[in-house]
C-alpha cells in the first residue's frame, strides 16, 4: 500500500506544510506548531489532528518501509530510516505539546 493511501492525514499534513517551510524561514518545530494551531480552529480539523497522531504512531513503527516516502513528502533529506525516525519523534513531541 502506498504512503498516500496508508497515511492520508499525514500525507496532507506533510505535503501541505513542510515543502515551503524553508522559503518561509520556519523551523520544523514551527511548522508542526502552525499545523496544530490551524487544526484547533474547528472540530473537523481537531479530528484530523487526532487521526494524524494515530497515523504517526503507526508510521513510527513502520519507518523502515516508509522513510523514503516521508523524505519525499516533507521535502527533507534523511540519511536513512533512523534519521527519519528521529525527525518523526520530534514531530510526535510537537504534536503532543
Amino acid at each position: 500500500m502506498n504512503f498516500k493511501n496508508k497515511f492520508p492525514e499525514l500525507f496532507q499534513f506533510f505535503g501541505g506544510y513542510f515543502p515551503d517551510a524553508d522559503f518561509d524561514n520556519l523551523t520544523d518545530e514551527n511548522v508542526v506548531r502552525n499545523y496544530v494551531i490551524d487544526c484547533n480552529k474547528s472540530e473537523v480539523s481537531k479530528k484530523a489532528l487526532e487521526k494524524a497522531k494515530e497515523e504517526l504512531s503507526i508510521l513510527i513503527v513502520k519507518i523502515d518501509s516508509y522513510w523514503e516516502d516521508v523524505e519525499s513528502e516533507t521535502n527533507r533529506y534523511f540519511e536513512g530510516p533512523q534519521d527519519a525516525l528521529n525527525w518523526l519523534n520530534m514531530v510526535w513531541r510537537e504534536l503532543n505539546k
